[in-house]
């Protein structure tokens, strides 16, 4: 029996200012199902919240600048093939302004990890200050 090896992502985003609720829904239930479908495993989502960006960012389709953002944040396991998916739909999507996916671990047996705890300390930001 082969033992299913992948790497451990993360992977956020950061959607238009005026995406709603149900836009924010959307976007989530569409990333989760390239990872599932990509033979991947969710290990944690977070979002955010709205925060103020680094830096304004010119809006070429409302014409605005935008000074904030909804940001969301997911952990998963996955072959690098999931990540190439995942980008390619957050870069047609119109209410994802910037997206980042960086690579935590690699050659990881999935069944085992999914065993071990997936909390950071680090990551709790959500309830640190809102700009």
């Amino acid at each position: 029996m082969a033992v299913e090896r992948h790497r451990e992502y993360e992977t956020v985003y950061i959607l238009r200012p005026s995406a709603g609720e149900d836009v924010a829904q959307k976007m989530r239930d569409r990333v989760e199902g390239i990872i599932e479908n990509g033979g991947g495993h969710l290990l944690r989502f977070d979002n955010w919240g709205s925060r103020k960006l680094a830096y304004a960012i010119k809006d070429k389709v409302e014409g605005v600048t935008m000074e904030r953002g909804t940001y969301q944040y997911y952990r998963y396991l996955g072959p690098n093939d999931v990540v190439a998916e995942v980008e390619r739909n957050l870069r047609i999507l119109d209410p994802v302004i910037k997206f980042l996916t960086v690579k935590l671990e690699e050659d990881l047996i999935a069944e085992d990890r999914l065993k071990q705890p997936t909390e950071v300390g680090d990551l709790d930001i959500a309830e640190s200050e809102e700009e």
